[in-house]
């Protein structure tokens, strides 16, 4: 049997389901909740010399020369900034880096369409940041800090701010004493660590050692903006993350977490998050560094959601790695921890509903573990009710990670608690799911419908074939492979392990050899070819007067040599997702139905 195994990529791996709803969907991140918020930037300046700064600040910027030349134009062009804001939010929820923006900045280019960086605009900064007055370099920081995210691709910007001067400047500001001068000069360091510039990223990991020492500061602002400068770089990669290990970063953001400050332990969990991320990120030290305790702590007693997804995101990549982590986290009795918290989550409002993402993401790498995981899923009763709001939800990253772990859930090979999903009714949820949303959540869909049949005839009698086999006959007809892969087990599934005597006569009532045809023409898969060839020729036949006639299915005497139990080898290992025999003769109709634990959606993005 294969298993749909961890979603152990990063988030901006999520960043694509997440994004797949831009236009149907509110936002999945609330501004409030948003590491993206400058929140000590949204009081208006209401004095002379406040305003003359804000006109100074304003002044850095291009005016937009794209002025509307009708009402209709200027609509569609904030209806399109719009649907641009809310696709930005969707990404930042589940993106491995954050950018810092403020809201006076924000506030001051909304609309601006500008991608070019004028040469005047990194002129102003550079003679504010040369005129000695300190105001004036406080907002020429700003303004850079801003600049990074809005022209990310700026050569020009790039080169200024990797210059040998800047960068001495900015080591010469950490290591100063003027903490406003210092929180300015970390801003800039978070936006350069979250450009996706490996050279801009090797610049701010050059002021590692001086984040990490303001970890132990008491201006809480200068802290959190810190880690949060250091979850960023931590997130450019394996290098990164290893070298920002070394030099002792483990420690002061796992005190963090110790705090009374929950915007300053989401900040924590978020860099430590990305400490935890990828390919050999070591989970052992972040364990013998004490992480569990605090990290369970929260999960355990906080009430707002923001923070208990954050927290959610650390253990989705502490249960993507070593089973011996796994394995302490379920002993500290993690599953209802996570279980917990999803009632809520399903009622809320539409712009957090996206934060249920790494609750749901954790269970599903569980659930991809050995059985008595699945096991211990089913004992907390709250589960199902749950994941069968969540596989309806109306936020479609939410429905599509729900159903992936629902998928690993049926999956179970004992298959003793399945009876629990369909007696909470889950087969007509997924049977819906299945025939009537787009192909990528319906095959989802698919996956769990396949896997409850796989258990035996009694199961496979529960689903209603005569809806459902239409909609796997259209996989077969598309160009996508895992789809046309899925139509065939299912078809195979019902005709050689259902025990439904009259599946042959529905699937050709139903145009199904013709879908079987369209394999071998689409499809360039030579398995794909067999399987569909097999079906073909077992069960539709040329006879003598040269029409199709359907033959007895497995059970009975039949042209196979094969009588007996179809599901006798119900429990072989077919982990490649190919139909593969041992039997040297290549009799398909020995091959036992698999039930399939799959890895994340987007682990290959």
């Amino acid at each position: 049997m294969e298993k749909r195994t961890l979603r152990s990529s990063s988030r901006l791996a999520a960043q694509a389901a997440a994004a797949a709803s831009a236009s149907t969907s509110t936002p999945t991140s609330d501004p409030d909740d948003d590491k993206n918020t400058d929140a000590a930037s949204t009081t208006a300046p209401t004095n002379p010399a406040s305003a003359s700064t804000t006109s100074r600040h304003r002044a850095l910027y291009k005016v937009n020369p794209l002025e509307s030349r009708t009402a209709q134009e200027g609509v569609t062009k904030r209806v399109m900034h719009d649907a641009q804001l809310r696709k930005q939010r969707r990404e930042e929820l589940v993106s491995a880096k954050r950018f810092k923006r403020s809201k006076e900045t924000e506030e001051s280019t909304a609309g601006d369409e500008d991608t070019e960086l004028e040469e005047e605009q990194l002129e102003n900064i550079q003679a504010l940041l040369k005129s000695g007055k300190k105001d004036d370099k406080t907002m020429a920081l700003t303004t850079l800090s801003d600049f990074l995210p809005r022209f990310s691709d700026s050569e020009a910007l790039q080169a200024m701010v990797l210059s040998q001067e800047f960068l001495a400047m900015i080591e010469g500001i950490l290591t100063g004493t003027d903490a406003e001068e210092q929180l300015s000069a970390t801003s800039v360091v978070t936006n350069m660590a979250a450009g996706g510039s490996a050279e801009l990223c090797e610049a701010a990991f050059n002021t590692a050692p001086y984040l990490i020492q303001f970890l132990d500061s008491q201006n809480m602002a200068l802290v959190d903006q810190s880690a949060w400068a250091l979850g960023n770089i931590a997130a450019e990669g394996p290098k990164f993350r290893d070298r920002l290990k070394d030099n002792g970063v483990l420690p002061p953001l796992i005190k963090l977490l110790e705090s009374k400050d929950l915007n300053l332990v989401q900040t924590a969990c978020f860099a430590l998050s990305n400490l935890a991320r990828g390919e050999g990120a070591n989970h052992d030290a972040l364990v013998k560094a004490g992480l569990l305790p605090p990290l369970l702590h929260h999960l355990r007693v906080d009430t707002q959601p923001a923070v208990i997804s954050e927290a959610a995101w650390v253990v989705v990549y502490l249960t993507s790695g070593p089973d011996n982590v796994s394995t302490q986290l379920l002993e500290h009795k993690l599953i209802p921890l996570l279980v917990a918290p999803l009632q809520d989550f399903t009622k809320l409002e539409a712009p957090k509903k996206g934060l249920a993402i790494p609750l749901i993401r954790a269970l599903g790498n569980i659930a991809s573990g050995p059985d008595n995981n699945t096991a211990a899923l089913m004992q907390v009763d709250e589960f199902l009710p749950a994941m069968l709001q969540l596989v309806q939800s109306d936020c479609r990253p939410v429905k599509k990670e729900s159903l992936w772990l629902m998928s690993n859930v049926t999956a179970d090979h004992t298959s003793t608690d399945l009876v629990k999903v369909i007696d909470a009714g889950f087969i007509p949820v997924l049977s819906q799911i299945a025939l009537h949303q787009n192909f990528d959540i319906r095959k989802e869909a698919a996956y769990s419908l396949i896997n409850l049949a796989s258990h035996g005839p009694e199961y496979a009698a529960r689903l209603p074939h005569q809806e459902l086999l239409p909609g796997f006959l259209d996989f077969l007809r598309t160009q996508d492979h895992e789809l046309i892969s899925l139509g065939l087990r299912y078809v195979r599934l019902l005709l050689l392990h259902s025990s439904i005597p009259e599946a042959p006569q529905m699937l050709e009532s139903m145009n199904g050899v013709d879908a079987l045809e369209a394999v071998l023409v689409l499809s360039d898969d030579r398995d794909h070819h067999r399987q569909a060839s097999f079906l073909m020729d077992t069960f539709f036949g040329e006879n003598n007067q040269g029409s199709r006639a359907p033959t007895p299915i497995p059970g009975t005497p039949d042209s196979f040599g094969v009588s007996g139990n179809p599901h006798a080898h119900a429990h072989s290992n077919l982990g490649d997702g190919s139909d593969k025999s041992n039997n040297t003769n290549g009799d398909m109709s020995q091959l036992p139905p698999q039930y399939l634990k799959r890895a994340s959606l987007s682990a290959a993005i």
